[in-house]
């Protein structure tokens, strides 16, 4: 019995690499608007929004945070690194500021109001750092160096 193959072309290498540009815009694009979509979360959906972007804030944390830690700086030309030192501390301070909505269901409700206390100006004004150096990092990774040293220039 002859099996069959699938149907399905082989995609060569150019199309490969136009799928990925494609992949990487629509994700650089979601990184652009990761700011005003946390806040509409929290307005939406008050302290289960805040557990949504207390997340999201974490998560980008922990990951930053990794790849600082595997030595990937010393292999980045320094303003990439830099920025990566600078999106751990936006991160992180984003993370610390942003639980209290999650604790706290009105300070999730007062989230959502237009005259927030500072505690709410420091969340807003951190997340909004961080989805602003993540965008510009990605950005940079699009590049076709991808923000990387040449051979033999690592800063270890």
């Amino acid at each position: 019995m002859k099996m069959r193959h699938s149907a399905a072309p082989r995609l060569g290498a150019s199309q490969r690499d136009s799928a990925t540009t494609v992949a990487g815009g629509v994700a650089l694009g979601l990184s652009a608007i990761g700011y005003p979509m946390t806040q509409g979360v929290i307005s939406r959906w008050g302290r289960a929004g805040a557990v949504v972007v207390e997340s999201v804030c974490a998560a980008l944390l922990i990951r930053d945070a990794a790849l600082a830690s595997t030595g990937v700086t010393t292999r980045l030309r320094p303003i990439p690194a830099a920025l990566l030192w600078v999106e751990i501390g936006a991160a992180t301070a984003s993370a610390v500021a942003g639980i209290r909505p999650v604790l706290d269901g009105r300070a999730a409700a007062a989230s959502a109001r237009p005259n927030p206390d500072r505690m709410e100006h420091v969340r807003r004004a951190s997340t909004a750092a961080l989805f602003a150096v993540h965008t510009l990092r990605f950005w940079i990774y699009l590049q076709p160096d991808r923000g990387r040293q040449e051979a033999g220039q690592d800063r270890g």
